[in-house]
């Protein structure tokens, strides 16, 4: 991305509310957030904290990396999960606001609370698509990913990941993104998103809510998230 839509949608890309989509950092540059979620589960309450962070390494090949965890009260560590992964994003393609990319990477364990399986070391590949533009001086972003993640203890998932991002204003911008994964050795799920948020500066503050629907267990989340870039 470049010229003016690169720099009024690039507030936006960083703004995403999990780490997806085509999108590279220039040369340098850096992305870091940080979020703090209360969730409850089946009637359990819990927290989940996760830290995801992102560095250009080329104006089209970007590192990335992630740790997340989970923790639910009166589980005695039964559900609590945790999760770890490093990869590589490519930005293949970007024409006209359009832009493709992949990924790939290793993943240690998994963040699915109350689910067993997909424990073990593994790899993750995933190609996405997203369309970036400027509407009315404001920024907007629209992506799709599809991932595959396969882990040594023979669990295999498969995830589908949905969202957009619009400047609602010129320092408020909202966030929505869906997840759909199926795997052979791990529950179902599918989780909705919805965040709003503030740009300070270098710094974005936002709230959110996320909520199960359609899977085995009721769950849904009220988060807080703090990211700076450069």
């Amino acid at each position: 991305m470049r010229g003016l839509g690169a720099v009024l949608v690039g507030a936006l890309v960083v703004a995403i509310p999990a780490e997806a989509g085509p999108w590279a950092r220039d040369a340098g540059g850096f992305y870091v957030r940080g979020l703090v979620s209360a969730e409850t589960l089946g009637g359990l309450d819990g927290m989940r904290a996760d830290t995801y962070g992102e560095y250009g390494l080329t104006d089209r090949l970007t590192l990335t990396g992630k740790t997340e965890a989970v923790f639910y009260e009166d589980s005695i560590g039964a559900i609590d999960r945790q999760s770890y992964r490093v990869s590589l994003r490519r930005q293949l393609w970007s024409r006209k606001g359009f832009t493709f990319g992949a990924e790939a990477g290793a993943v240690y364990g998994n963040a699915i609370a109350g689910t067993f399986g997909c424990d073990e070391w593994g790899g993750e590949a995933r190609v996405s698509g997203g369309y970036s533009g400027v509407r009315k001086s404001l920024g907007f972003y629209l992506f799709s990913d599809v991932a595959l993640i396969s882990h040594q203890d023979g669990c295999l998932r498969r995830r589908a990941e949905f969202g957009y991002g619009a400047d609602v204003s010129d320092p408020i911008f909202v966030t929505q993104q869906v997840w759909l994964e199926r795997s052979n050795d791990s529950a179902d799920l599918n989780k909705f998103e919805s965040q709003v948020g503030y740009h300070f500066g270098h710094f974005d503050v936002s709230v959110g809510y996320r909520e199960e629907f359609g899977g085995i267990y009721e769950e849904n989340a009220y988060l807080i998230a703090l990211a700076t870039r450069r």
